[in-house]
């Protein structure tokens, strides 16, 4: 008894794949006016930050995360760096982009912009403003793994639209 087999279409196709998110290094400053220097601590920190959130963010399947270099630390997010980060993004296939950047107000403050772009049309998709205590691994881990699973979810709602992209 021969098998027959409905061809998939491509909307169908898309949807079984996972939405790529380029996940660029993530960006610094430090106001707090601390007088240690903990610049290798906190070049360390974000380095794992940046890896957790592109780990997390795949973690149940529907979304893929790809490094993009941003070229020396800290990552530079202001307009001309997120464009060109956003071009680097499309060159590798990604179709949105999480940047990220902590701002340090103090040794227990800090604090976490974060954004995700529709790399197709550089549109703000997503946007979050997150505090979180402690300056230190155990802070900043909670930080990324609350941001990397809040995303996820919030992409997961709005869905895709059959070009692959979250709408606005």
């Amino acid at each position: 008894m021969p098998l027959f087999f409905a061809p998939l279409t491509s909307r169908e196709v898309r949807a079984a794949a996972p939405l790529t998110v380029a996940v660029p290094d993530v960006g610094f400053t430090d106001s707090s006016g601390e007088p240690v220097n903990q610049d290798a601590a906190h070049h360390a920190r974000l380095a794992a930050l940046a890896q957790a959130l592109r780990s997390d963010l795949g973690r149940d399947g529907r979304l893929a995360s790809l490094a993009i270099p941003c070229g020396g630390p800290p990552c530079a997010l202001d307009e001309a760096g997120v464009e060109r980060l956003r071009g680097e993004a499309a060159k590798a296939g990604a179709s949105l982009m999480l940047v990220a950047g902590v701002h340090k107000m103090s040794t227990l403050v800090l604090s976490m912009k974060v954004g995700v772009i529709d790399v197709a049309t550089g549109k703000v998709v997503l946007q979050r403003l997150l505090s979180f205590r402690g300056d230190n691994d155990e802070g900043w881990r909670r930080a990324g793994s609350f941001v990397a699973k809040d995303v996820a979810e919030a992409l997961a709602k709005e869905g895709a639209p059959p070009e692959g992209r979250v709408q606005p």
